[in-house]
């Protein structure tokens, strides 16, 4: 489960997911979102309205302990459109601990509401991580280029984040998220994206 609030838009917004990956390397997810709504989407949990649902499935093949390859496809779906998100990452993990994946996923949104055109976006990012002990930190950047405005009156975006986790025992791992994002399509603000959230492994 997670909670998340930008300090520009002033905005909330909750997620709770579910996964699992089989010994086979087929693995899925489930996931539902909400955000605060009424007159003060700035206060938490205030008139909590449905922010869509994804599901997603996958295959993890592991050539070696270090290498791993995963495919898949994810579907977010909203009242107002439908995602499709087929993907494909690649992991390594060196000797020290550190590890750095990759991911590219093509994005095809299909607008419900007649007039609006639906958004081709290709989105690439990587993750360059360290564990220590109990702790992992975690750096992820995402670039998106998009064949509508995004950023700036430009057709790309992109996104930093820094995450902090902590494996409180074998099941349960808090962790918090500071990340920087847009805040605009025809301007070049930007604003600070804070997240904590809570894992628990079964």
């Amino acid at each position: 489960m997670r909670h998340e609030w930008l300090d520009v838009s002033k905005v909330n917004k909750d997620r709770v997911a579910i996964s699992h990956r089989f010994d086979n390397g087929f693995g899925f997810s489930l996931e539902t979102k909400w955000k605060s709504g009424g007159d003060d989407q700035n206060k938490a949990f205030n008139d909590i309205v449905s922010n869509g649902t994804e599901s997603s499935v996958s295959y993890q093949y592991k050539f070696t302990p270090q290498w791993f390859i995963q495919p898949g496809f994810t579907l977010e779906s909203s009242e107002s459109n439908s995602t499709y998100k087929p993907y494909l990452t690649v992991g390594h993990t060196f000797d020290n601990d550190i590890y750095l994946n990759g991911r590219y996923r093509y994005e095809y949104t299909r607008e419900t509401k007649k007039g609006k055109d639906d958004v081709k976006t290709n989105r690439g990012e990587f993750w360059l991580g360290y564990r220590y002990q109990d702790w992992r930190l975690e750096y992820n950047y995402i670039y998106k280029h998009s064949d509508q405005v995004r950023f700036n009156n430009n057709k790309w975006d992109y996104e930093h984040n820094l995450k902090v986790l902590w494996n409180y025992d074998a099941s349960w791992a808090p962790y918090t998220e500071v990340g920087n994002v847009s805040a605009s399509k025809t301007t070049d603000q930007r604003q600070t994206r804070l997240r904590i959230g809570l894992q628990y492994k079964f």
